[in-house]
């Protein structure tokens, strides 16, 4: 009798803002999610599932700001009303299912994209991340998952390159796609916790 998975997928929700035009919507998937997906698949045993929507009042949302946190509880509150919206029509959300916002812009001149942590491991469901840079969405999804800026890396592959959990991105490197074998263990050990 083969041994079954019993571990749950993790749905990423993911809301397009209105702000971001119709001709980069067909890329996004393959330029910001796919690299990360793929590095996560490839070291552990949980899918992966990016499901897309558009309408208001999330991609209406006003994410532009300097005060981060109350944007943050701002979108968590948004993002609570969507969940239980979708376990009232059916659709089984779990403790893992993450609510991602996806802007066209920073936040501000500081912050180009950022997570909603709660101790005691710092992991959380609900992040805002901007297309500025194709190292945002993993990063931020990073953090929901246990990743820590501490423990990003600065690798060589061919030219030198930074991990997903890189806090200020060298414009002079590339991006590695990957998390550092720390994060990784991290991230593992966090979805250990959960079912």
């Amino acid at each position: 009798m083969a041994a079954t998975n019993s571990k749950r997928d993790i749905n990423i929700f993911v809301f397009v803002h209105d702000d971001i035009p119709a001709t980069i919507t067909t890329s996004i998937y393959a330029d910001h999610f796919q690299p990360f997906v793929k590095e996560l698949e490839s070291f552990i045993d949980r899918k992966f599932h990016v499901v897309f929507g558009r309408g208001a009042p999330y991609s209406q949302f006003n994410y532009k700001g300097d005060d981060t946190l109350r944007t943050l509880r701002s979108w968590e509150t948004l993002g609570l009303q969507y969940l239980r919206s979708a376990n009232s029509e059916g659709f089984e959300t779990g403790p893992l299912d993450q609510v991602v916002l996806l802007t066209r812009e920073n936040l501000n001149e500081k912050t180009a994209g950022a997570a909603l942590l709660w101790p005691p491991l710092n992991t959380g469901n609900f992040a805002i991340a901007s297309l500025t840079s194709r190292l945002n969405v993993g990063h931020e999804v990073g953090h929901l998952l246990g990743a820590r800026h501490e423990h990003s890396e600065i690798q060589y592959n061919g030219w030198w390159c930074e991990t997903y959990m890189t806090p200020q991105p060298n414009p002079l490197r590339s991006i590695c796609y990957s998390f550092s074998q720390k994060n990784r263990e991290n991230i593992k050990n966090h979805l250990a916790s959960k079912n």
